[in-house]
C-alpha cells in the first residue's frame, strides 16, 4: 500500500510509500487564468467596429495573439484603458509570457488599486512561480476589494493549502493544520484542503478525525478517488472488513486502474474470505480469495489460502496448484511449502515431499 502525493506548487504526482498504508500526500487544483471570467466585456455582443469588445471576443475564443495585437493598438492610443491592459496581460499569460503580464496586471492595478481581476492575476503568476506567499497577499487583496469575487476567493484556498504542505513537510505540523482551516473558511466546498487534513490526522494517529475529513472532501468532490481509499485503510485497519471493501469499491468506481487501491481491496478482501472461512462457511470464503485474485492476480496471501481451504476440503489437487502458485509469486512463502510437503507426504511421493521441505531452507 502506498500513498500518492501531488507537489504543492507544480501539480506533479510522486509515489511515496506510506507506513500506515493511507495514500498520502495533497491534491491540488490547478488554476490558470482562462478559468476567470474577469472581463464580462468578453461575452458581451459584438456591437459595430469597437476594437476593445472585439478584442475581448477574439480573447474568449482563444484567439491570443490576435486580441493581444488589438489590445495593443488600443493602447497606443489610449494607455489608461483599464479593460486594455487587463486582456493585455490575459493574452500575454496564456502565451506563457509571465513577465510581460505581471507588468500589464501592474499597470492595471496602478490604474485601479482595487482591481480584483488584476490583483487576482497577479497572484496566479507568484503561484506559478513558486511564491506562494506572495501569491496568498494578492489574492487577499483581491477579496478585499471585492469580498464576493468568486475567483480570488477559490485561488486563494488553493493556495493555503499549498502552504500548509510547504509547512507540513518542513515539520510545522501545527502550522500546516491551521493553513488548511484557513483554507476551509475561505471556500468550504475546496475537498483538497478536507483530503490533506485528513492525511495529516492519519498520520498522527488521530483516525476519527481523519474519516471525517476524507468523509468532506468525497462529499464536496464525489469522484475523489483518493479520500475513498484512504477511508478504505482505516476501516480495514480496525477490522471493519465490508466498510472497507465498499469504500475501495467507491474508489474503484470512479478510478477503475487505481492500482493502489486495487491492492488494498484484494488484501480486504482476503482477511475477509479468512473472516468467514473461520466462522463456517468455508465456500463464501473460497469466493473471497477468488474475488481477491480478480484484484490482484499475483496476490500470494489469496493464493495460499486458497490453498489451505481446498486441503480442507480434501480437493488435494486444487490446493496443490495455489500452494505452488503462492510459492512462486512469493518464494519467501514457507508455509507454502511446508504444506505442499504434507500433502505430496501423505501421497507417498517422498522425493517431492523432500524437495519441498528442503525449499523451506
Amino acid at each position: 500500500m502506498a500513498w500518492t502525493e501531488k507537489d504543492a506548487s507544480n501539480g506533479k504526482h510522486r509515489d511515496l510509500v506510506g507506513d500506515n498504508g493511507f495514500l498520502k500526500g495533497v491534491e491540488h487544483a490547478s488554476t490558470t487564468s482562462s478559468s476567470l471570467g474577469c472581463i464580462s466585456p468578453g461575452q458581451k455582443k459584438f456591437e459595430g467596429k469597437d476594437p476593445l469588445s472585439y478584442a475581448n471576443i477574439l480573447r474568449s475564443r482563444n484567439k491570443f495573439v490576435d486580441a493581444l495585437a488589438l489590445y495593443e493598438s488600443i493602447l497606443v492610443k489610449d494607455n489608461e484603458n483599464l479593460e486594455a491592459h487587463i486582456g493585455k496581460g490575459i493574452c500575454l499569460q496564456m502565451q506563457n509570457m509571465g513577465r510581460l503580464a505581471f507588468e500589464s496586471f501592474a499597470e492595471a492595478i496602478r490604474l485601479d488599486p482595487q482591481n480584483a481581476c488584476a490583483l487576482t492575476h497577479c497572484g496566479i503568476l507568484y503561484k506559478e512561480e513558486c511564491r506562494l506567499v506572495e501569491a496568498a497577499e494578492s489574492y487577499q487583496k483581491a477579496l478585499k476589494a471585492d469580498p464576493s469575487y468568486k475567483a480570488a476567493a477559490e485561488c486563494l484556498s488553493i493556495v493555503l493549502t499549498d502552504l500548509g504542505t510547504s509547512l507540513k513537510l518542513a515539520g510545522n505540523t501545527q502550522e500546516g493544520i491551521q493553513k488548511y482551516y484557513e483554507a476551509i473558511k475561505i471556500d468550504p466546498h475546496y475537498a483538497p484542503a478536507y483530503y490533506n487534513l485528513g492525511v495529516v490526522y492519519s498520520e498522527m494517529m488521530q483516525y476519527d478525525m481523519a474519516l471525517g475529513c476524507y468523509e468532506k472532501a468525497a462529499l464536496e468532490r464525489p469522484m475523489y478517488a483518493e479520500a475513498y481509499c484512504n477511508m478504505g485503510v482505516i476501516y480495514k485497519n480496525r477490522g471493519e472488513l465490508e466498510s472497507a471493501i465498499a469504500c475501495y469499491e467507491r474508489c474503484l468506481a470512479v478510478s477503475p486502474n487505481f492500482e493502489i487501491a486495487k491492492n488494498n481491496m484484494a488484501i480486504a478482501l482476503t482477511d475477509l474470505g479468512t473472516k468467514v472461512k473461520l466462522e463456517g462457511d468455508i465456500n463464501q470464503g473460497v469466493a473471497y480469495y477468488k474475488k481477491a485474485l480478480y484484484y490482484n492476480w499475483h496476490y500470494a496471501d489469496a493464493m495460499y489460502n486458497l490453498g489451505v481451504a481446498y486441503g480442507e476440503m480434501l480437493k488435494f489437487d486444487m490446493a496443490i496448484v495455489f500452494y505452488e502458485l503462492a510459492f512462486h509469486f512469493n518464494p519467501h512463502c514457507a508455509e507454502a511449502c511446508n504444506n505442499l510437503g504434507v500433502i505430496y507426504k501423505d501421497r507417498d511421493n517422498l522425493d517431492k515431499a523432500v524437495e519441498c521441505y528442503q525449499a523451506n531452507f
